[in-house]
Protein backbone atom coordinates (compact mmCIF):
# COMPACT_ATOMS: atom_id res chain seq x y z
CA UNK A 1 0.00 0.00 0.00
CA UNK A 2 1.41 3.41 -1.01
CA UNK A 3 2.25 5.84 1.84
CA UNK A 4 -0.37 8.47 2.61
CA UNK A 5 0.09 11.91 1.07
CA UNK A 6 1.50 14.40 3.58
CA UNK A 7 1.21 18.18 3.39
CA UNK A 8 2.89 20.97 5.32
CA UNK A 9 0.82 24.12 5.86
CA UNK A 10 2.80 27.24 6.68
CA UNK A 11 0.50 29.56 8.61
CA UNK A 12 -2.18 28.88 11.20
CA UNK A 13 -4.56 31.71 10.31
CA UNK A 14 -8.14 31.39 9.11
CA UNK A 15 -7.03 30.19 5.65
CA UNK A 16 -4.61 27.62 7.04
CA UNK A 17 -7.06 26.26 9.62
CA UNK A 18 -9.89 25.95 7.09
CA UNK A 19 -7.53 24.16 4.71
CA UNK A 20 -6.58 21.74 7.51
CA UNK A 21 -10.24 20.94 8.19
CA UNK A 22 -10.79 20.19 4.50
CA UNK A 23 -7.67 18.00 4.35
CA UNK A 24 -9.01 16.03 7.33
CA UNK A 25 -12.24 15.51 5.40
CA UNK A 26 -10.20 14.26 2.42
CA UNK A 27 -8.16 11.90 4.66
CA UNK A 28 -4.93 13.67 3.72
CA UNK A 29 -2.27 13.98 6.41
CA UNK A 30 -0.89 17.42 7.27
CA UNK A 31 1.01 19.51 9.78
CA UNK A 32 0.71 23.26 10.45
CA UNK A 33 3.83 25.35 11.05
CA UNK A 34 2.92 28.61 12.81
CA UNK A 35 5.56 31.28 13.34
CA UNK A 36 3.89 32.82 16.42
CA UNK A 37 4.33 31.58 19.98
CA UNK A 38 0.56 31.10 20.33
CA UNK A 39 -2.27 30.48 17.91
CA UNK A 40 -4.49 33.55 17.98
CA UNK A 41 -5.75 36.25 15.65
CA UNK A 42 -5.99 40.03 15.63
CA UNK A 43 -8.80 42.10 14.19
CA UNK A 44 -12.33 43.01 15.13
CA UNK A 45 -14.87 41.32 12.88
CA UNK A 46 -15.19 39.27 9.78
CA UNK A 47 -18.08 38.93 7.34
CA UNK A 48 -18.83 35.77 5.38
CA UNK A 49 -21.35 35.42 2.57
CA UNK A 50 -22.98 32.55 0.71
CA UNK A 51 -19.84 31.93 -1.38
CA UNK A 52 -18.15 30.53 1.73
CA UNK A 53 -21.07 29.58 3.98
CA UNK A 54 -22.25 26.72 1.76
CA UNK A 55 -18.79 25.18 1.98
CA UNK A 56 -18.65 25.68 5.76
CA UNK A 57 -22.06 24.03 6.11
CA UNK A 58 -20.70 21.05 4.16
CA UNK A 59 -17.84 20.89 6.69
CA UNK A 60 -20.31 20.73 9.58
CA UNK A 61 -19.68 24.27 10.87
CA UNK A 62 -22.91 26.00 9.96
CA UNK A 63 -24.82 25.55 13.23
CA UNK A 64 -21.85 26.78 15.25
CA UNK A 65 -21.40 29.83 13.00
CA UNK A 66 -25.03 30.79 13.57
CA UNK A 67 -24.36 30.82 17.32
CA UNK A 68 -21.54 33.37 17.05
CA UNK A 69 -22.78 35.54 14.18
CA UNK A 70 -25.51 37.98 13.19
CA UNK A 71 -27.11 38.14 9.75
CA UNK A 72 -26.32 41.34 7.85
CA UNK A 73 -29.28 43.31 6.56
CA UNK A 74 -27.29 45.98 4.77
CA UNK A 75 -25.29 49.21 5.05
CA UNK A 76 -26.47 52.65 6.16
CA UNK A 77 -24.08 55.31 4.88
CA UNK A 78 -24.10 58.81 6.36
CA UNK A 79 -21.92 61.84 6.98
CA UNK A 80 -20.20 62.34 10.32
CA UNK A 81 -23.09 64.58 11.41
CA UNK A 82 -25.49 61.65 10.68
CA UNK A 83 -27.03 63.37 7.64
CA UNK A 84 -27.96 60.48 5.31
CA UNK A 85 -26.11 59.61 2.11
CA UNK A 86 -27.91 56.37 1.25
CA UNK A 87 -28.10 52.67 2.00
CA UNK A 88 -27.47 49.25 0.48
CA UNK A 89 -30.09 46.60 1.29
CA UNK A 90 -28.86 42.98 1.35
CA UNK A 91 -31.82 41.52 3.22
CA UNK A 92 -32.68 39.36 0.19
CA UNK A 93 -29.57 37.20 0.72
CA UNK A 94 -31.18 34.19 2.38
CA UNK A 95 -34.02 34.00 -0.15
CA UNK A 96 -31.69 34.29 -3.15
CA UNK A 97 -28.64 32.28 -2.06
CA UNK A 98 -29.74 30.16 0.95
CA UNK A 99 -27.77 32.37 3.36
CA UNK A 100 -27.64 35.90 4.60
CA UNK A 101 -24.18 37.37 4.85
CA UNK A 102 -23.09 37.03 8.48
CA UNK A 103 -20.86 39.20 10.65
CA UNK A 104 -19.00 37.85 13.68
CA UNK A 105 -16.05 38.61 15.90
CA UNK A 106 -12.95 37.46 14.08
CA UNK A 107 -11.52 35.75 17.20
CA UNK A 108 -14.78 33.79 17.60
CA UNK A 109 -14.53 32.34 14.09
CA UNK A 110 -10.84 31.68 14.60
CA UNK A 111 -11.47 29.75 17.84
CA UNK A 112 -14.23 27.74 16.16
CA UNK A 113 -11.91 26.68 13.33
CA UNK A 114 -9.06 25.98 15.76
CA UNK A 115 -11.32 23.71 17.83
CA UNK A 116 -11.69 21.43 14.79
CA UNK A 117 -7.94 20.95 14.31
CA UNK A 118 -6.10 18.57 16.68
CA UNK A 119 -3.50 20.41 18.77
CA UNK A 120 -0.96 17.73 17.85
CA UNK A 121 -1.12 18.92 14.23
CA UNK A 122 0.07 22.45 15.11
CA UNK A 123 3.71 23.35 15.71
CA UNK A 124 4.32 26.82 17.20
CA UNK A 125 7.38 29.09 16.85
CA UNK A 126 8.10 27.58 13.44
CA UNK A 127 8.84 30.36 10.98
CA UNK A 128 9.75 29.02 7.55
CA UNK A 129 12.85 30.81 6.27
CA UNK A 130 13.95 28.52 3.45
CA UNK A 131 12.92 25.42 1.57
CA UNK A 132 14.43 22.73 -0.62
CA UNK A 133 12.46 21.01 -3.39
CA UNK A 134 13.37 17.81 -5.20
CA UNK A 135 11.55 14.88 -6.82
CA UNK A 136 10.99 13.21 -3.44
CA UNK A 137 9.28 16.17 -1.74
CA UNK A 138 9.88 19.56 -0.19
CA UNK A 139 11.78 20.30 3.04
CA UNK A 140 10.87 23.35 5.13
CA UNK A 141 13.74 24.88 7.06
CA UNK A 142 12.60 26.90 10.07
CA UNK A 143 14.31 29.79 11.82
CA UNK A 144 15.13 27.57 14.83
CA UNK A 145 16.94 25.08 12.56
CA UNK A 146 14.23 22.42 12.58
CA UNK A 147 13.22 20.80 9.30
CA UNK A 148 9.98 19.26 8.08
CA UNK A 149 9.67 17.20 4.91
CA UNK A 150 6.43 16.45 3.10
CA UNK A 151 5.06 15.88 -0.39
CA UNK A 152 4.05 19.51 -0.86
CA UNK A 153 4.09 22.80 1.03
CA UNK A 154 1.15 25.21 1.13
CA UNK A 155 2.07 28.81 1.94
CA UNK A 156 -0.92 30.15 3.88
CA UNK A 157 1.26 32.51 5.89
CA UNK A 158 -0.30 35.82 4.97
CA UNK A 159 0.55 38.98 3.11
CA UNK A 160 4.19 38.92 4.22
CA UNK A 161 4.58 35.24 3.42
CA UNK A 162 7.95 33.69 4.19
CA UNK A 163 7.12 30.85 1.80
CA UNK A 164 6.45 33.29 -1.04
CA UNK A 165 9.64 35.19 -0.24
CA UNK A 166 11.63 31.95 -0.38
CA UNK A 167 10.29 30.68 -3.71
CA UNK A 168 10.50 34.17 -5.23
CA UNK A 169 14.13 34.45 -4.15
CA UNK A 170 14.96 31.22 -5.97
CA UNK A 171 12.96 32.22 -9.06
CA UNK A 172 14.62 35.63 -9.20
CA UNK A 173 18.06 34.00 -9.11
CA UNK A 174 16.95 32.01 -12.16
CA UNK A 175 15.54 35.14 -13.89
CA UNK A 176 12.09 33.54 -13.86
CA UNK A 177 10.23 35.94 -11.55
CA UNK A 178 7.85 38.40 -13.27
CA UNK A 179 8.58 42.09 -12.71
CA UNK A 180 5.20 42.62 -11.02
CA UNK A 181 6.05 40.00 -8.39
CA UNK A 182 9.31 41.80 -7.56
CA UNK A 183 7.48 44.97 -6.54
CA UNK A 184 6.57 45.44 -2.84
CA UNK A 185 3.08 45.35 -1.41
CA UNK A 186 1.30 48.68 -1.70
CA UNK A 187 0.22 50.03 1.67
CA UNK A 188 -3.02 51.89 1.00
CA UNK A 189 -5.03 52.25 4.22
CA UNK A 190 -4.52 52.86 7.94
CA UNK A 191 -7.12 51.55 10.39
CA UNK A 192 -7.70 51.51 14.15
CA UNK A 193 -10.24 48.91 15.17
CA UNK A 194 -11.80 47.15 18.12
CA UNK A 195 -14.82 45.38 19.63
CA UNK A 196 -16.74 46.83 22.56
CA UNK A 197 -17.81 44.99 25.67
CA UNK A 198 -21.47 43.98 25.97
CA UNK A 199 -23.65 47.10 25.89
CA UNK A 200 -26.95 47.57 27.71
CA UNK A 201 -29.86 47.14 25.26
CA UNK A 202 -31.85 49.61 27.38
CA UNK A 203 -29.30 52.26 26.40
CA UNK A 204 -28.49 50.92 22.92
CA UNK A 205 -31.78 49.30 21.76
CA UNK A 206 -30.34 48.17 18.41
CA UNK A 207 -28.51 45.42 20.32
CA UNK A 208 -31.78 43.48 20.44
CA UNK A 209 -32.29 43.53 16.67
CA UNK A 210 -32.01 40.16 14.96
CA UNK A 211 -30.15 41.61 11.96
CA UNK A 212 -27.10 43.82 11.84
CA UNK A 213 -27.12 47.06 9.88
CA UNK A 214 -23.60 48.32 9.27
CA UNK A 215 -23.26 52.06 9.95
CA UNK A 216 -20.69 53.88 7.81
CA UNK A 217 -19.85 57.48 8.70
CA UNK A 218 -17.96 59.37 6.00
CA UNK A 219 -16.04 62.56 6.76
CA UNK A 220 -16.67 65.44 4.39
CA UNK A 221 -13.12 66.82 4.30
CA UNK A 222 -10.86 63.79 4.72
CA UNK A 223 -10.58 60.30 3.24
CA UNK A 224 -11.35 58.73 6.60
CA UNK A 225 -14.49 56.92 7.70
CA UNK A 226 -15.94 55.07 10.69
CA UNK A 227 -17.47 51.61 10.32
CA UNK A 228 -19.67 50.21 13.10
CA UNK A 229 -21.66 46.97 13.24
CA UNK A 230 -23.69 45.30 16.01
CA UNK A 231 -22.47 41.74 16.53
CA UNK A 232 -23.31 38.78 18.74
CA UNK A 233 -23.17 39.30 22.51
CA UNK A 234 -24.62 42.86 22.47
CA UNK A 235 -21.30 44.21 21.23
CA UNK A 236 -20.36 46.72 18.56
CA UNK A 237 -17.43 46.24 16.22
CA UNK A 238 -15.84 49.45 15.01
CA UNK A 239 -13.12 50.60 12.66
CA UNK A 240 -11.76 54.10 12.07
CA UNK A 241 -9.41 54.74 9.20
CA UNK A 242 -8.96 55.58 5.59
CA UNK A 243 -6.67 55.89 2.63
CA UNK A 244 -3.03 56.79 3.15
CA UNK A 245 -1.93 59.80 1.14
CA UNK A 246 0.52 59.00 -1.67
CA UNK A 247 3.45 61.04 -0.40
CA UNK A 248 6.98 59.76 -1.16
CA UNK A 249 8.23 61.60 1.95
CA UNK A 250 5.65 59.97 4.21
CA UNK A 251 7.18 57.07 6.16
CA UNK A 252 3.99 55.10 5.57
CA UNK A 253 4.90 54.99 1.89
CA UNK A 254 8.03 52.98 2.68
CA UNK A 255 6.38 49.86 4.02
CA UNK A 256 5.03 48.42 7.23
CA UNK A 257 8.13 49.45 9.21
CA UNK A 258 7.38 53.03 8.33
CA UNK A 259 4.05 52.70 10.09
CA UNK A 260 5.68 51.75 13.35
CA UNK A 261 8.13 54.62 12.97
CA UNK A 262 5.05 56.82 12.50
CA UNK A 263 3.95 55.39 15.83
CA UNK A 264 1.06 53.33 17.21
CA UNK A 265 0.66 55.91 20.00
CA UNK A 266 -0.11 58.58 17.42
CA UNK A 267 -2.65 56.24 15.85
CA UNK A 268 -4.43 55.86 19.18
CA UNK A 269 -4.40 59.63 19.67
CA UNK A 270 -6.39 59.91 16.44
CA UNK A 271 -9.36 58.48 18.33
CA UNK A 272 -9.59 61.59 20.50
CA UNK A 273 -10.74 63.57 17.50
CA UNK A 274 -13.82 61.40 16.91
CA UNK A 275 -15.06 60.56 20.41
CA UNK A 276 -17.57 63.43 20.45
CA UNK A 277 -19.37 62.29 17.30
CA UNK A 278 -22.94 60.97 17.58
CA UNK A 279 -23.90 57.56 16.19
CA UNK A 280 -27.10 56.10 14.82
CA UNK A 281 -27.15 53.80 17.89
CA UNK A 282 -28.11 56.62 20.30
CA UNK A 283 -24.66 56.89 21.90
CA UNK A 284 -21.45 58.63 20.94
CA UNK A 285 -18.43 57.13 19.20
CA UNK A 286 -16.57 57.79 22.45
CA UNK A 287 -19.04 55.63 24.38
CA UNK A 288 -18.25 52.69 22.07
CA UNK A 289 -14.49 53.25 22.12
CA UNK A 290 -14.55 53.73 25.89
CA UNK A 291 -16.31 50.39 26.37
CA UNK A 292 -13.67 48.59 24.32
CA UNK A 293 -10.95 46.78 26.32
CA UNK A 294 -7.59 48.32 25.48
CA UNK A 295 -6.15 44.93 24.56
CA UNK A 296 -8.87 44.60 21.91
CA UNK A 297 -7.88 47.84 20.16
CA UNK A 298 -5.32 47.40 17.41
CA UNK A 299 -3.72 49.62 14.77
CA UNK A 300 -3.07 48.12 11.36
CA UNK A 301 -1.96 49.15 7.92
CA UNK A 302 -3.74 47.50 5.04
CA UNK A 303 -2.16 46.54 1.76
CA UNK A 304 -3.20 45.05 -1.55
CA UNK A 305 -1.49 43.18 -4.36
CA UNK A 306 -2.24 40.46 -6.85
CA UNK A 307 0.75 38.17 -7.44
CA UNK A 308 1.25 36.45 -10.78
CA UNK A 309 3.28 33.48 -9.48
CA UNK A 310 1.34 31.09 -7.22
CA UNK A 311 3.43 27.93 -7.26
CA UNK A 312 6.56 26.04 -8.13
CA UNK A 313 6.68 22.27 -8.62
CA UNK A 314 5.90 21.26 -5.03
CA UNK A 315 5.08 24.57 -3.32
CA UNK A 316 1.81 26.46 -3.70
CA UNK A 317 0.43 29.68 -2.21
CA UNK A 318 -3.02 30.34 -0.78
CA UNK A 319 -5.05 33.37 0.32
CA UNK A 320 -3.27 36.61 1.19
CA UNK A 321 0.07 35.04 0.26
CA UNK A 322 -0.90 35.26 -3.44
CA UNK A 323 -3.74 37.80 -3.59
CA UNK A 324 -3.93 40.35 -0.78
CA UNK A 325 -7.18 42.30 -0.86
CA UNK A 326 -8.41 45.21 1.20
CA UNK A 327 -10.82 43.87 3.84
CA UNK A 328 -13.93 45.42 2.34
CA UNK A 329 -16.82 42.93 2.26
CA UNK A 330 -14.73 40.19 3.90
CA UNK A 331 -13.19 39.08 0.64
CA UNK A 332 -9.81 38.09 2.09
CA UNK A 333 -11.07 35.22 4.24
CA UNK A 334 -13.67 34.15 1.68
CA UNK A 335 -11.12 33.94 -1.14
CA UNK A 336 -8.71 31.95 1.08
CA UNK A 337 -11.47 29.43 1.85
CA UNK A 338 -12.35 29.09 -1.83
CA UNK A 339 -8.66 28.62 -2.66
CA UNK A 340 -8.58 25.79 -0.14
CA UNK A 341 -11.69 24.12 -1.56
CA UNK A 342 -10.26 24.12 -5.07
CA UNK A 343 -6.84 22.89 -3.96
CA UNK A 344 -8.13 20.08 -1.75
CA UNK A 345 -10.50 18.87 -4.47
CA UNK A 346 -7.57 18.63 -6.88
CA UNK A 347 -5.32 16.85 -4.36
CA UNK A 348 -8.08 14.37 -3.50
CA UNK A 349 -8.51 13.76 -7.22
CA UNK A 350 -4.91 12.60 -7.54
CA UNK A 351 -6.00 9.32 -5.94
CA UNK A 352 -2.71 8.81 -4.16
CA UNK A 353 -0.43 9.77 -7.07
CA UNK A 354 2.50 11.76 -5.70
CA UNK A 355 4.96 12.50 -8.47
CA UNK A 356 6.32 15.99 -9.07
CA UNK A 357 4.51 16.12 -12.40
CA UNK A 358 1.19 15.20 -10.74
CA UNK A 359 1.48 18.01 -8.20
CA UNK A 360 2.68 20.56 -10.75
CA UNK A 361 -0.26 19.80 -13.04
CA UNK A 362 -2.66 20.09 -10.09
CA UNK A 363 -1.16 23.46 -9.15
CA UNK A 364 -1.48 24.74 -12.71
CA UNK A 365 -5.17 23.78 -12.70
CA UNK A 366 -5.60 25.44 -9.30
CA UNK A 367 -4.10 28.67 -10.61
CA UNK A 368 -6.20 28.55 -13.77
CA UNK A 369 -9.45 28.00 -11.84
CA UNK A 370 -8.82 30.48 -9.03
CA UNK A 371 -6.71 33.31 -10.45
CA UNK A 372 -9.49 35.07 -12.35
CA UNK A 373 -11.84 35.22 -9.37
CA UNK A 374 -9.02 36.24 -7.02
CA UNK A 375 -7.93 39.05 -9.35
CA UNK A 376 -11.52 40.33 -9.52
CA UNK A 377 -11.69 40.28 -5.71
CA UNK A 378 -8.56 42.46 -5.48
CA UNK A 379 -9.96 44.90 -8.05
CA UNK A 380 -13.43 44.85 -6.47
CA UNK A 381 -12.17 45.63 -2.99
CA UNK A 382 -10.07 48.47 -4.40
CA UNK A 383 -13.05 49.97 -6.25
CA UNK A 384 -15.25 49.73 -3.16
CA UNK A 385 -12.51 51.53 -1.23
CA UNK A 386 -12.54 54.31 -3.84
CA UNK A 387 -16.34 54.42 -3.66
CA UNK A 388 -16.23 54.99 0.10
CA UNK A 389 -13.11 57.14 0.48
CA UNK A 390 -13.07 59.40 -2.59
CA UNK A 391 -13.87 63.09 -2.10
CA UNK A 392 -15.10 65.84 -4.40
CA UNK A 393 -18.29 66.65 -6.24
CA UNK A 394 -18.00 63.76 -8.70
CA UNK A 395 -17.52 61.19 -5.93
CA UNK A 396 -20.51 62.62 -4.06
CA UNK A 397 -22.70 62.29 -7.12
CA UNK A 398 -21.56 58.71 -7.75
CA UNK A 399 -22.52 57.76 -4.20
CA UNK A 400 -25.82 59.62 -4.42
CA UNK A 401 -26.84 57.96 -7.68
CA UNK A 402 -25.66 54.50 -6.63
CA UNK A 403 -27.22 54.55 -3.17
CA UNK A 404 -30.48 56.39 -3.86
CA UNK A 405 -31.44 56.13 -7.52
CA UNK A 406 -30.23 52.66 -8.44
CA UNK A 407 -33.28 50.33 -8.37
CA UNK A 408 -33.17 47.37 -5.99
CA UNK A 409 -33.46 44.91 -8.87
CA UNK A 410 -30.18 46.27 -10.21
CA UNK A 411 -28.49 45.81 -6.81
CA UNK A 412 -29.80 42.25 -6.70
CA UNK A 413 -28.63 41.51 -10.25
CA UNK A 414 -25.09 42.67 -9.45
CA UNK A 415 -25.09 40.62 -6.24
CA UNK A 416 -26.39 37.59 -8.13
CA UNK A 417 -23.29 37.68 -10.34
CA UNK A 418 -20.98 37.81 -7.30
CA UNK A 419 -22.81 35.03 -5.44
CA UNK A 420 -23.11 32.59 -8.32
CA UNK A 421 -19.87 30.86 -7.27
CA UNK A 422 -20.79 28.82 -4.16
CA UNK A 423 -18.58 25.73 -4.48
CA UNK A 424 -18.49 22.56 -2.42
CA UNK A 425 -16.01 19.73 -2.01
CA UNK A 426 -16.78 17.10 -4.63
CA UNK A 427 -16.02 14.12 -2.35
CA UNK A 428 -18.42 15.05 0.49
CA UNK A 429 -22.23 14.81 0.48
CA UNK A 430 -23.59 17.87 -1.30
CA UNK A 431 -25.53 20.59 0.52
CA UNK A 432 -28.87 21.33 -1.13
CA UNK A 433 -28.98 24.66 -2.93
CA UNK A 434 -32.00 26.19 -1.20
CA UNK A 435 -31.74 29.62 -2.81
CA UNK A 436 -33.89 31.12 -5.54
CA UNK A 437 -30.76 31.77 -7.64
CA UNK A 438 -28.84 28.55 -8.02
CA UNK A 439 -25.07 28.36 -7.85
CA UNK A 440 -23.34 28.00 -11.21
CA UNK A 441 -20.70 25.70 -9.76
Amino acid sequence: MAPQMRITIAGGGIGGLTLAIMLDAANIDYIILERSSSLKTLGSTIALNACALRLLEQLGLWSDIQKIAKPIAGFNIQHDDLSPIGKIDFSFGEKHYSYYAYVMARPALFELLKSRVPASKIKLRKQVVNLVEDDTGVTCICEDGSQYKSDILVGADGAYSGVRESIYRHLKQQNRLPVNDQEPLKLTHLSILGVSKALDPAIVPVMEDKHSWFQLMLFRDTQYSIWMAPIDGNRISWCYGGEIESDPFNSLSHGVNGFWEWGPNKAHNMLDGIRHLPTAFGCTVGDIIGSTPKDLISSVVLEEKYFETWHTKRVVLLGDACHKVLPFAGQGAIQAMLDGQCLVDLLHGLNGKRTTADFENAFKTYHRERSGTARKAVIGSRLFGYFIDSKGVFAQWVRKISLNWMPQWCVQSITNLVMRHRPQLSFLPAIEDRGLYKAWW
